[in-house]
């Protein structure tokens, strides 16, 4: 069943990354944006579905940076560092984009804190997240079973906070778009547009 369903699910998460390239694309061309500081990035991900939206936002703008907390080859400029306190001036980039990380970081504070540092970086931001509710992970093609505390705590303990839609607006400033219902894969957060 799993060799059945993995193909399955790789094709519709291919499809879903590409919407959102072109939801944040959309953006970028409304916005003006120029220059970007991708956080928590992996460039040119061997996996089918690995990096589509990265590179599709590369392809329309200047990567002044890509940054992770984990160490990386990359075709773009790097820097080692933590998306809860990045190494970057204030509104130093047109924007700041975080695909499927602030599940990554740590508990409800620390996303707080890794959401106003998009804010103080860019003078916009775009944060995705996939659905805690979906009833597939989008990292680990799990089916139903990220919904269970105790796999996650024994599976997949990178992923901190998992978010519903709720527990993502909660993060946000008031002013921020949300992009995605309760039943969507992924929700994408957008700071408004001045």
């Amino acid at each position: 069943m799993k060799w059945i369903l993995r193909p399955l699910v790789i094709a519709f998460s291919v499809r879903n990354r590409r919407r959102k390239a072109e939801l944040i694309s959309a953006f970028m061309r409304r916005a003006g944006i120029d220059t970007v500081i991708l956080v928590g990035a992996r460039p040119h991900d061997q996996q089918r579905n690995g990096s589509i939206v990265e590179e599709a936002i590369a392809r329309r703008s200047t990567v002044l940076s890509v940054c992770d907390v984990n160490p990386s080859v990359s075709v773009w400029p790097f820097v080692q560092a933590d998306g809860r306190a990045l190494p970057y001036v204030d509104r130093c980039s047109d924007l700041v984009l975080s695909n499927a990380v602030i599940e990554h970081v740590g508990n409800e504070q620390d996303q707080q804190r890794f959401v106003a540092e998009h804010g103080r970086v860019g003078r916009h931001w775009v944060i995705t997240t996939p659905n805690r509710w979906f009833p597939v992970e989008s990292h680990t093609y799990a089916v139903l079973r990220h919904w269970s505390g105790a796999w996650r705590q024994s599976h997949r303990k990178e992923f901190t906070r998992l978010l519903s839609r709720g527990e993502f607006r909660a993060l946000l400033p008031g002013d921020a778009r949300i992009r995605g219902h309760f039943w969507s894969p992924t929700f994408t957060a957008f700071s408004h547009l001045s």
